[in-house]
């Protein structure tokens, strides 16, 4: 029988949280010094911000921040399971006056909360009593999100800061701003791959599958591709765009609007033309991606929005004369598609492999998710759900207490396989699975990562599987996130080695100097020896 180690540490619970080699010693590194932990989805970087809060609450009060209501939940209920810690209060600003929540932060010990709720209450919070200041979900630390002004509030008061994130991205300059933000001086990365993590990784079995793409489809795309190059050509007229469809992405083509827009104060006339050409050739993208990537059915479902878009670049594409040709293609087709069968296939091999087996099956579109789960739910052993954020606009989508109710069902066995948007990738505590199968590669690294370390996790061995339709946009968006991934990793390299020179020169500039902990455990630079 393996024998057991568990942390034994002041305010943690006895026998509540198993020791790994990994968790201690970063532990070690960031308790002392504002620090980044950027450690992969499942490897419990929740655990490592309990025992910091164990740690620091002997010096000041602690925060813990989290950028939804569910994932704040989630912390607060581990840190009254694992902790011994009196006076811990959820805080997320509904339905409680501000002047009630300000005599919690005075008798608080622990606030677990959303950084909208504290932002608002800046002006009532006294963060000369913190200690420590943790910041979940921390790549969104930038621009004008709610942490950076808290960030400042913690710089301004000596308060220790951590952020902790299964990927903070590939773009060097965020990544620098969320470094400045917190005032970073410690970095701590973890891969699956490193020697101390790796006795605690479950065998993952990554996979991708390259569909071809239908002769119908690749025939149909044709012709949308001729029509894309028409208003292309026209486009040229007021403003130099690349005559390739290769080169132009629908990214771009929404970039190209929002600058025309810009324009529009300035200028009148022939930019509305313009503006109009490139929403038209957005739409006209979108149609070829909902065709290519997801298949007949999703295509039909767009044309008949279309038809009764009643914008000038609606009509602009309906008076179109290929448009009449597409538009009677895809109505006509025959329903085929590849990615479906290949799901359905996939997760029938697994629930025959694997008795009790959960999966997750990741899909771009709210459609598309209906279709899945519609096809899904006609097999024997399968009981699919959909698993998607809240309402926009007039769209249907689910609240945060129906979410609950599917997650609690799915941690049950009532269902075994949840169809999820983006909203299943970061933070809401899923149950561990087996299987996870991304409908579509994403092209961001934070969202490959984060949707693939949801299989694998407590001791329970899974397989990923990425879905390519062959010659669409799928290729691209894979590799585009191996690339980003691979940036990613380099850039953290290169801001890590520039933070420990920039700590060496400090050191340096003062002469020989030793450490010592500050009243609120934080490490400062002493006088000279």
């Amino acid at each position: 029988m393996e024998f057991v180690e568990f942390v034994e540490m002041e305010n943690i619970k006895p026998f509540k949280i198993v020791k790994r080699e990994y968790q201690m010693n970063i532990f070690e590194s960031i308790k002392n010094r504002n620090s980044l932990v950027v450690l992969p989805t499942g490897l419990g970087k929740t655990i490592i911000a309990v025992m910091m809060i164990a740690y620091k609450i002997k010096y000041g009060k602690v925060m813990f921040l989290a950028p939804t209501k569910p994932l704040c939940e989630q912390h607060y209920a581990t840190i009254k399971e694992l902790t011994t810690i009196d006076g811990v209060f959820l805080i997320t600003g509904e339905k409680m006056r501000k002047e009630k929540r300000k005599s919690i932060y005075n008798m608080a010990k622990v606030i677990v909360a959303t950084p909208q709720t504290i932002e608002n209450d800046l002006d009532i919070i006294d963060f000369s009593q913190f200690s420590l200041v943790i910041f979940d979900e921390v790549h969104r630390c930038v621009g004008n999100y709610s942490y950076v002004s808290i960030a400042k509030k913690c710089l301004e008061n000596n308060v220790q800061t951590i952020g902790l994130t299964a990927s903070p991205g590939s773009d060097y300059s965020r990544l620098k701003e969320v470094i400045e933000h917190l005032g970073i001086e410690n970095i701590e990365i973890r891969t699956e791959d490193d020697p101390d993590v790796k006795p605690y990784i479950p065998e993952r079995r990554l996979r991708w599958i390259v569909i071809e793409m239908p002769p119908q489809i690749k025939s149909i795309e044709a012709d949308i591709n001729a029509m894309i190059m028409d208003f292309l050509v026209e486009m040229n007229k007021y403003v130099k765009v690349p005559l390739s469809i290769k080169r132009i992405t629908k990214k771009m083509l929404i970039s190209l609007q929002e600058r025309l827009q810009k324009k529009l104060e300035k200028e009148k006339g022939a930019i509305y033309n313009a503006i109009s050409i490139a929403t038209a050739l957005i739409k006209i993208y979108h149609l070829k991606e909902m065709l290519t990537s997801q298949g007949i059915e999703s295509a039909k479902n767009y044309v008949k929005k279309l038809e009764l878009d009643t914008s000038k670049a609606g009509k602009k594409i309906r008076n179109h004369p290929k448009y009449k040709l597409i538009r009677s293609k895809i109505l006509n087709a025959k329903d085929e598609n590849p990615k479906l069968e290949m799901t359905k296939k996939i997760l029938l091999e697994h629930f025959k492999e694997r008795e009790g087996a959960r999966a997750i099956v990741f899909a771009e579109y709210r459609e598309t998710i209906e279709a899945i789960v519609k096809e899904l739910n006609k097999i024997d052993g399968i009981k699919a759900t959909k698993f998607i954020g809240q309402a926009k606009g007039s769209g249907n989508g689910m609240s945060q207490d129906e979410q609950k109710m599917v997650i609690k069902l799915f941690k049950s066995g009532f269902y075994n396989v949840l169809v999820s948007t983006s909203i299943g990738e970061e933070g809401i505590d899923i149950p561990a699975t087996s299987l996870v199968i991304f409908y579509e590669p994403v092209p961001s690294a934070i969202r490959h990562i984060q949707r693939r370390g949801r299989t694998a996790r407590g001791g329970t061995p899974g397989e990923v599987y990425i879905l390519i339709m062959k010659g669409s946009r799928d290729e691209a968006y894979y590799w585009s996130s191996k690339r980003k991934e691979k940036k990613m990793l380099m850039q953290i390299k290169r801001l890590r080695e520039a933070i420990n020179k920039m700590m060496e020169e400090k050191q340096k500039e003062k002469g020989e100097r030793k450490i010592i902990v500050d009243s609120k455990g934080q490490a400062k630079l002493d006088s000279w020896l």
